[in-house]
């Protein structure tokens, strides 16, 4: 195969992959009903996949939570193949290099040939992209998900996303009436920002050729830096060699093929475009090459590599230092259902707005300053343009980082006919009243469109009647709108649909929300739930209780258990409940208990362990014991002793342990059993 058809399949490879990728980001949405009879609702496509195969995303996914996401190993088929051909990905796939490349050569033809070949030759800024990479990586192992805002794919994602497609969608439908997106126009805050900083990239190729490739993509500085020990490599003869520098002019990497020039490895998008345009064969690519004259690595200067570590690890910092994030967290900051606490969330968004295209009322915008600097164009819910579905688990489906788990509705428990009595709502916020914009409290007149339209069963808000006085002195009755605190999920159903225009007469706030056990409404006493689940020292013969149990929820659980984490969140666990133990002042013991969000979650766990070297235990629902552990279940509760010495008398004793720990779970359950049945009781009557 000649080189002239080895570019023009690499033209057909960039076509195909970018199609791809605008095929699967248009595919981002739902067009069917939530109303149906309780069917899970799953998309067509497996839309997240395409930032599954994102090395850098999937690299610093893994520093910043010490653990790797499920789907993101794909991220391997694009790091490995780099390890032996240099960085194809870029000159082959990547759909943002693919419009750079076109926008490139619709201004490079317009040029003269001298000043292509000088804009073509490598420049010492070319770095700027390894030293921003230091410093992402940096910010991601102080558990900063930064990347997500100058990752190419994440980028394109987001602002096709979010900008360019609804304004095309808009375009088309007012001109043509056709509509290539949803049946509703979406609209997004920053959009026009979002979409400008799209077309600035691409508008800097009219001047330099793939700036942003050869000057800030960090993806492309890992690949540059991977392909060090590529096989593939340019061989260059200065024998053949006419000094035409014709291999300069269509170049994209500024890479300097140029024989008598050093050819700089890191640099090279694998084109093509040298060899094919090579009058006399004087250079070609070729495997294990004789390459005296190629350097290997990326140009970097140890004074800036250290700025740039020093740049790293000062930002998170900085931008914590904020009072936003701990101790003054903006009301308005309420994140998707699922989200994990705001420090986890803040560690793996990456920014790219698959959550936020796929929601069906478009209620999802990117964030500006409500999340301070750190957390900007991550996504927020904004009741007053739409409301959080209650059937709706699509967010959770597109996440490809984890910072939204994948929920089911059930485990979401909203929608009536999906919903478990036993299971804990997913809580996004709390709904409030402003009586004095109310139309029942402060005019006189008659409104429950916030009560209709309230989606929880029973209704968060409820109506009670009252005799106001309007302005001609008449008594007349009307019905006043109160909220339920208890039931309230903070979906912003009653602000979306409240008809008092500009600021609504009620509205959510953040308060309440499940993922956070700090902001909570102060009036509800703090539950003592773990010290109920244990037994005190003395009731299991033997075992004496070491300090107080701890209490981890979902969102931090990674603090305890670091690196297994992702198993029990992607099985529903709700919170951790953890003691220690010591028998007879010998050997000592760590009991867990996983709260799950419903037995199904405590089966899966189960039955993920492996049973190699165990034997059937009689406790609770089902229990393996393993010499010097056991596990077991009941209800959606999945427990694990650990005792760290091994003999025959301390697994006795660790099984009395078990079954006193089992008594206890038996206990909670019925005593929530009971407070069911009188909840159910006083609402009949």
């Amino acid at each position: 195969m000649t080189y002239s058809a080895v570019t023009r399949l690499r033209r057909l490879s960039q076509a195909v992959c970018l199609g791809l990728f605008v095929l699967h980001v248009c595919s981002t949405e739902y067009r069917g009903s939530f109303h149906s009879s309780g069917a899970e609702i799953r998309l067509a496509f497996p839309v997240r996949l395409l930032l599954d195969f994102d090395p850098l995303l999937a690299i610093t996914n893994a520093l910043a939570t010490r653990a790797l996401y499920q789907g993101m190993l794909w991220s391997l088929t694009i790091l490995i193949p780099t390890l032996f051909l240099g960085r194809f990905f870029c000159g082959w796939m990547c759909p943002l290099g693919t419009l750079n490349h076109f926008f490139s050569h619709m201004k490079s033809e317009k040029k003269r040939g001298p000043q292509r070949i000088a804009g073509n030759r490598y420049k010492p800024w070319q770095t700027l992209k390894y030293y921003l990479l230091i410093a992402l990586l940096v910010v991601a192992f102080f558990h900063g998900a930064l990347v997500g805002i100058v990752d190419p794919l994440s980028l394109l994602v987001r602002s096709l996303a979010l900008s360019i497609l609804p304004a095309l969608n808009y375009a088309l439908q007012a001109l043509l009436n056709v509509s290539v997106l949803s049946f509703r126009q979406p609209h997004f805050r920053q959009g026009f920002l979002l979409g400008m900083v799209l077309i600035t990239i691409l508008t800097l190729n009219l001047r330099i050729t793939r700036f942003w490739c050869r000057a800030l993509c960090p993806l492309g500085a890992l690949l540059g830096l991977v392909s060090r020990w590529s096989i593939l490599g340019l061989e260059k003869h200065p024998t053949h060699c006419g000094d035409c520098n014709r291999c300069l002019l269509h170049c994209q990497g500024g890479d300097d093929p140029i024989p008598g020039a050093l050819w700089r490895k890191a640099e090279c998008h694998l084109c093509m475009n040298c060899v094919a345009d090579c009058p006399e064969s004087g250079i070609r690519f070729r495997l294990f090459p004789r390459t005296p004259t190629t350097v290997d690595g990326a140009d970097l200067k140890r004074r800036k590599a250290l700025v740039s570590l020093a740049a790293g690890v000062a930002a998170l910092p900085l931008l914590r230092s904020n009072a936003g994030l701990a101790v003054e967290q903006d009301a308005r900051l309420i994140r998707p259902p699922g989200a994990l606490n705001e420090a986890g969330f803040l560690a793996r968004c990456i920014r790219c707005g698959q959550c936020m295209k796929v929601c069906p009322n478009h209620a999802l915008h990117p964030a500006f300053t409500e999340a301070g600097w750190e957390g900007i164009w991550t996504p927020v819910l904004v009741p007053r343009i739409g409301y959080c579905e209650p059937s709706c688990t699509l967010c959770s489906q597109v996440c490809p980082t984890g910072a939204i788990w994948d929920f089911t509705a059930k485990e979401k428990a909203w929608a009536a006919e999906q919903s478990d009595p036993h299971a804990t709502p997913i809580r996004l916020g709390t709904a409030f009243y402003d009586r004095g914009r109310c139309l029942p409290w402060s005019m006189a007149t008659e409104c429950i469109v916030c009560e209709e339209w309230c989606p929880t069963s029973p209704k968060a808000i409820y109506l009670r009647a009252a005799e106001v006085t309007d302005a001609q002195g008449n008594i007349k009755r009307v019905r006043q709108p109160y909220v339920e605190p208890e039931r309230c999920v903070g979906c912003g159903a009653c602000e979306f649909a409240c008809p008092v225009k500009d600021r609504p007469a009620v509205y959510v706030t953040s308060v309440g929300e499940s993922r956070s056990t700090t902001n909570q409404i102060l009036l509800r006493p703090p539950k003592k739930e773990a010290a109920s689940f244990f037994p005190e020292t003395g009731v299991v013969a033997g075992w004496s209780q070491k300090g107080d149990p701890r209490t981890f929820e979902a969102g931090n659980l990674w603090q305890y258990i670091d690196g297994d984490a992702d198993r029990y969140l992607q099985a529903g666990v709700e919170r951790t409940l953890t003691a220690n133990y010591r028998y007879q002042d010998k050997t000592d013991a760590v009991a867990d208990i996983y709260v799950m969000r419903n037995s199904d979650g405590a089966r899966k766990i189960l039955e993920s362990e492996s049973a190699v070297g165990s034997q059937t235990l009689s406790l609770g629902d089902a229990g393996r014991l393993y010499g010097a552990s056991l596990t077991f279940r009941r209800g959606r509760y999945f427990v694990r002793l650990v005792a760290y010495e091994e003999a025959r008398q301390v697994t006795e004793a660790l099984v009395n342990l078990g079954r006193g720990i089992d008594a206890r779970l038996r206990d909670v359950a019925s005593v929530a059993s009971e407070r069911d049945n009188n909840k159910n009781g006083s609402e009949r009557l």
